[in-house]
């Protein structure tokens, strides 16, 4: 009666290896836990010591993705940018530690740069033209590096450094920002000269879609692996979170009741199933097989109240698995809209409540 739970149990305990222990694609990661098996866990927004011990003694999971949320974690704590920055740096090495001791790949990835310019940039889409037009966000880009590379370098464990969160630029959309690729080289070449053993993710873009693999060449680097989201279709996975507020529109929500498999307008519109999940991620799947590199879905998920969710997440995982590409389920111990946890009510986080039996 519970097969989310099942799949998710199963596929986390289970290795999917080749006949040497990974597909060939992976073998040059020699010091990563891929060169073993491959990657199934969590994001995470806080790296708590409960939250680490659940992904791994829970759900089985062998790593987490740590969502380094500097101006939220700010905003939350009372903090100065800077003042969170530091709070974070100074946590990570206990953190790590944690990790370490409970046999967990943590995967590092930056959401937020610690620029107090960003609280005059313009409301909306402007607001990250403004952050690419910011020369002074590369330079932080490459100084936060630098800092975790400094913590990293000598750790007997395996770390992965995602250098950037969906990097998007509307005004070049649909192709990822103009600078981004010249600014994912420079801070890979600067996490180089301190430490030249821990994987590198990226993610191409734009944003959280794969589009930009098409006619994309890869970054010099021997230790990178590629990565995407996957939320596709929008229209499916993200029902009623902008009205959620709304109570007026609560009934009409329930009314509409969107299922999965069935039919969305994103990326052309029509029929969604797997084998248009498969579609979709097309891009990124030629571009693994043109360069033999690895792919890591760092996030994936459908908003907990949405029909048949259970069935969208299979499909999604026994295709990564088929694939042979990491996975993290977004997410563990972050909002409740994305939590295995809690119960299938359309309601806010304030009414969110844990359930007593597998959703």
């Amino acid at each position: 009666h519970c097969p989310l739970l099942v799949l998710l149990c199963l596929s986390f305990a289970i290795p999917v290896t080749a006949q040497d222990g990974l597909p060939a694609f992976n073998q040059s990661l020699e010091s990563s836990t891929a060169r073993k098996q491959l990657l199934r866990g969590f994001t995470v927004g806080r790296m708590r010591e409960r939250s680490i011990d659940k992904a791994a003694n829970k759900w089985h999971a062998n790593h987490v993705r740590y969502m380094i949320r500097t101006q939220f974690q700010a905003r939350v704590q009372k903090l100065t940018y800077q003042q969170s920055w530091d709070k974070i740096i100074n946590d990570l090495p206990g953190e790590l530690d944690q990790c370490k001791k409970l046999g967990m790949t943590a995967v590092l990835c930056l959401f937020e740069l610690p620029n107090d310019n960003a609280l005059n940039y313009p409301k909306g889409r402007e607001k990250l033209t403004a952050f690419w037009n910011d020369d002074s966000n590369r330079q932080l880009l490459i100084k936060c590096w630098q800092q975790i590379a400094q913590i990293c370098k000598d750790r007997d464990q395996d770390i992965w450094f995602e250098i950037l969160n969906e990097p998007l630029d509307w005004q070049d959309f649909p192709k990822p920002p103009k600078h981004w690729r010249s600014w994912a080289q420079q801070a890979i070449n600067a996490i180089r000269e301190i430490d030249k053993k821990h994987p590198v993710v990226i993610e191409v873009g734009p944003g959280g879609l794969c589009w930009a693999f098409k006619d994309f060449e890869p970054l010099k680097d021997d230790y990178i692996i590629y990565a995407t989201h996957q939320y596709q279709p929008h229209q499916y996975t993200h029902q009623g979170i902008k009205n959620i507020k709304q109570t007026d529109l609560k009934q009409a929500y329930l009314d509409m009741h969107q299922p999965w498999p069935g039919e969305y307008s994103d990326t052309g519109g029509g029929w969604w199933d797997k084998s248009r999940l498969r579609t979709e991620l097309k891009p990124l799947i030629d571009f693994q097989q043109r360069h033999k590199v690895r792919v890591y879905i760092s996030e994936f998920s459908a908003i907990k109240w949405a029909p048949d969710a259970e069935k969208y997440l299979r499909d999604s995982i026994e295709l990564y698995e088929e694939l042979g590409w990491d996975w993290s389920y977004h997410a563990l111990d972050e909002w409740p809209g994305w939590s295995l946890e809690h119960t299938d009510d359309f309601d806010t986080p304030q009414q969110a409540r844990l359930s007593q039996t597998p959703t």
